[in-house]
C-alpha cells in the first residue's frame, strides 16, 4: 500500500449482514488477516454482458484477480469462499458465504 492510502476512503473486511456482503464498484476494502493488510477492489462491466472483478492486493504478495464473474461463481478472499449472488452493473458485486 502507498501512503496516499491513508486518504482513500475505506470499508472494514467484511461488512456484511445475514451472511451477504456487497463491494461497492471501486471502493476500497481492508482486509487484515494474519497480520496482513490486503486491499480489495470489485470493478464491473457490462460487455458483452454484466460481469465482475474482484483484485486483492497486499504489498508482499502477488495481486490476486477473479475475473468475469456472474452469478454462481465462487471466489476464495483470504481463506474465505464466498459465492457471486449478483453483479449489478457500476454498483456492486454482492457475495454470499460459501462456507457456512
Amino acid at each position: 500500500m502507498s501512503p496516499d492510502d491513508d486518504a482513500v476512503p475505506q470499508a472494514k473486511y467484511p461488512f456484511e449482514g445475514d451472511g451477504r456482503w456487497a463491494p461497492r464498484y471501486h471502493i476500497p476494502h481492508s482486509v487484515t488477516r494474519e497480520g496482513r493488510t490486503h486491499r480489495l477492489v470489485a470493478t464491473n462491466s457490462a460487455r458483452p454482458s454484466v460481469h465482475g472483478r474482484i483484485q486483492i492486493s497486499c504489498a508482499d504478495l502477488p495481486l490476486i484477480e477473479h475475473d468475469d464473474l456472474t452469478p454462481g461463481d465462487t471466489v476464495e478472499i483470504t481463506g474465505d469462499l464466498w459465492r457471486v449472488a449478483e453483479v449489478d452493473y457500476r454498483t456492486r458485486i454482492v457475495l454470499e458465504r460459501a462456507d457456512a
